[in-house]
């Protein structure tokens, strides 16, 4: 009965509590939480790039495309099953949330079964298509293949994650995103290194302290797997992070009904899993068709120093919007479960303030970025000199930060109406038909210069096409909601039937 209480109180205040109140408590984790899940990226970034050398930090950013392909199928099976279930709480469907997570783990099954055999049977063959040669061929195959082997673990940590968030609990799915993040942090550099020798004498602030410290040694063991033991730790984190989420549903945590047990593909939610979560999944994989085109352009018009300096932007950019990204699930469930509820003037209103603040905060992230470059690239590129090029190039990629959020929030609240297809035509576009042309021509006449132009020039485009189509949406909800007010009232106005006297 209490924790019956608890659902439907969560469940009310999303539907009534003030709209910025709700998203500062619930994009705050949601932020964090996504936050965590992208250092694991950036972690790896680092510590290869310090431990192993520019060419394994070459290569890993040659897997980073890549790994959008099982980012994308947990995205699918996510982010589908999320909108099903936030509007089937909204709407107190029972029935259609206790399909959920058994659908889930069908799914994820299914799916993590071809991305382990195919990914590792063919690591080397994608690794040389994205452009890799040498020694970097030969990092980037060895931490693929292995990457590879935890894929079902990658798509249900991802995927059931979203199940938690979409319920309103974006607090406890970012604490399990952070363990996995820790975990992650912790085994990076003790799988790559075969150790450490701290000399205390090298510590002068220690050595004030304790003077004696002087002839102190301490020799800190490693597995020395290299560039192996780095994508062994992504694996190790996803485990745990797989663990922590099926637990949270195995001791009855959720605010929906779940069948543990059974695992499924179920006929009657597929097709509304698939419509939205399809979307999903062709952001995660344009984003992978966009970073292929990107590296190839880098390794026709430049050498492995300018892909690891590529390499080095994308991840800076892709840390930097990634607060975006846990906007997006916390307005998810706001949007979902208003929409089930049929509070579309609520919808609205929820969609406009994500908006703002998503662009404010961006913005906060944004000045460091501009006025501080070297600081920021030297985190993973500590040993390079960069030009004033460079750092140029750098400021170009991240000139649109402030309105990125602007394509994001509105391709999910897209989805979370259940509207996918118009979702993905939007990124799809977004990448063949603007982008993929772009970066193609415009290095042929500027060089390597022109892949940093390409995405700030078809980003202009897409925000404005994405507006167009938000106030077009904003328009069907305006007649939903008349529709709505119009069958209300004429049920307060229908006379009651009078009995029929014999």
């Amino acid at each position: 009965m209490q924790k019956s209480n608890q659902n439907e109180a969560l469940r009310e205040q999303i539907l009534h509590q003030n709209i910025w109140k709700l998203m500062l408590k619930m994009a705050t984790p949601g932020i964090l939480g996504m936050l965590v899940v992208s250092i694991n990226n950036f972690v790896d970034g680092l510590f290869v790039g310090n431990l192993i050398g520019q060419n394994g930090l070459a290569a890993i950013s040659l897997v980073l495309p890549l790994t959008m392909i099982p980012a994308g199928l947990s995205a699918m099976v996510g982010v589908g099953s999320a909108s099903v279930l936030s509007r089937a709480i909204g709407s107190k469907d029972i029935a259609t949330q206790k399909k959920v997570f058994s659908n889930l783990m069908g799914m994820s099954t299914i799916i993590s079964v071809l991305l382990t055999v195919l990914g590792y049977i063919f690591a080397k063959d994608l690794i040389a298509f994205m452009g890799g040669k040498g020694q970097v061929l030969t990092y980037g195959t060895a931490y693929l293949q292995i990457f590879m082997l935890g894929s079902f673990f990658r798509v249900f940590a991802i995927a059931s994650n979203m199940l938690i968030r979409a319920e309103g609990r974006v607090n406890v799915a970012m604490k399990f995103a952070a363990i996995s993040m820790v975990v992650n942090m912790v085994l990076n550099p003790f799988f790559i290194s075969s150790g450490w020798r701290i000399n205390f004498q090298e510590i002068t602030w220690f050595t004030q302290l304790i003077p004696a410290a002087e002839n102190w040694t301490v020799f800190i063991p490693g597995m020395g797997w290299g560039i192996e033991g780095a994508s062994l730790a992504t694996v190790a984190a996803l485990v745990v992070y797989s663990i922590l989420n099926y637990s949270y549903f195995l001791r009855g945590k959720s605010s929906f009904p779940v069948n543990i047990k059974k695992i499924n593909l179920d006929r009657s939610i597929m097709p509304q899993v698939l419509s939205v979560g399809v979307a999903a999944m062709m952001l995660q994989l344009m984003f992978f068709v966009q970073q292929a085109f990107v590296f190839k352009s880098i390794a026709h018009y430049g050498n492995d120093d300018d892909i690891a300096f590529m390499g080095a932007c994308y991840r800076v950019l892709m840390l930097a919007i990634i607060p975006v990204f846990g906007m997006v699930q916390a307005m998810q469930p706001i949007v979902g479960i208003n929409y089930g509820a049929k509070d579309y003037a609520r919808v609205k209103k929820t969609v406009k303030i994500f908006i703002t603040g998503g662009v404010i905060l961006l913005t906060a992230i944004w000045l460091p970025v501009q006025f501080f470059p070297k600081t920021i690239l030297h985190w993973l590129l500590p040993d390079t000199l960069f030009t004033s090029t460079d750092l140029n190039n750098f400021r170009i990629i991240m000139s649109l930060l402030p309105v990125i959020p602007i394509i994001f929030i509105v391709g999910n609240f897209l989805q979370s109406i259940g509207n996918g297809l118009l979702s993905g035509i939007v990124t799809v576009a977004r990448q063949v038909v603007f982008f993929i042309p772009t970066v193609l021509i415009l290095p042929t006449y500027i060089g390597v210069r022109g892949v940093y132009f390409s995405a700030p020039i078809v980003d202009v485009f897409v925000i404005s096409i994405v507006l167009v189509l938000l106030m077009l949406e904003f328009r069907k909800l305006d007649r939903k909601e008349a529709t709505e007010q119009q069958a209300t009232l004429a049920n307060k106005t229908q006379p009651a039937t009078q009995p029929v006297l014999g």
